[in-house]
């Protein structure tokens, strides 16, 4: 048996899924590295399946925490949709050795990218939306999903929050983050984000905007010497 399908065999054990349409599942592991043409790379699969994976956790979430607030549900619901955690299911369904990758990509080894990994997770569950229904699809994510649901921790107040108490408490205000930047790859790109809270400015990086603004929060709580519960 080649490589290649003993892999995809592999992965079809872990998903606990097997594709009707097989050109679903290469689109969903086609990098545009390797291809501009949307129709055949996985970006707009991985666009349905960010959604998918969206609903399907908060789905779980809303069952398995029935008396959690909308405020700890949406601080669970977005480390567990998170880049990481996407990256780390990547791994479980060993995607690095299924991607395809344009010559380029491949130089720069973007089967390591955690980013990368993250959009494939979501194209595949996108594929799988699209090769059957989302009943199917979430019972994929369940499976996937269901041990880092049950094992993820009580939510604590972020630094945004904490920010946030402490401007509206002051004086009714809202911190504002400023976007001053965008650098860097499109599969990989680094933001870089403001806010100035009582004439004190803070500013910070991250592989995403959100990232970013939690990052310089941090960083003006601590300047403020604002208690984080």
């Amino acid at each position: 048996m080649a490589k290649e399908t003993m892999n995809y065999e592999k992965l079809c054990d872990i998903l606990g899924y097997r594709f009707n349409q097989i050109y679903l599942y290469k689109k969903a592991l086609t990098h545009s590295s390797v291809t501009k043409d949307k129709l055949e790379n996985n970006e707009r699969l991985e666009f349905l399946g960010d959604r998918v994976l969206g609903l399907s956790v908060a789905k779980m979430l809303y069952e398995m925490y029935p008396d959690e607030d909308e405020g700890d549900l949406a601080i669970r619901h977005a480390n567990l949709v998170s880049a990481r955690t996407c990256a780390s299911i990547a791994e479980k369904l060993c995607l690095q050795q299924l991607i395809e990758l344009g010559s380029q990509e491949q130089k720069r080894q973007g089967y390591k990218n955690r980013n990368i990994l993250a959009d494939c997770v979501e194209a595949i569950l996108g594929a799988i939306f699209l090769d059957s229904d989302f009943d199917t699809a979430f019972k994929v994510v369940e499976g996937l999903w269901k041990e880092k649901v049950q094992s993820s921790k009580t939510p604590i107040k972020d630094f945004k929050t904490t920010l946030q108490e402490y401007t509206q408490k002051k004086d009714g205000s809202h911190p504002e983050y400023i976007l001053v930047s965008k650098t860097g790859p499109a599969h990989s790109p680094i933001f870089n984000v403001m806010a100035t809270v009582d004439g004190i400015t803070a500013k910070c990086e991250g592989h995403s905007r959100k990232e970013a603004e939690q990052l310089v929060a941090a960083d003006l709580v601590k300047k403020l010497n604002l208690k984080k519960d």
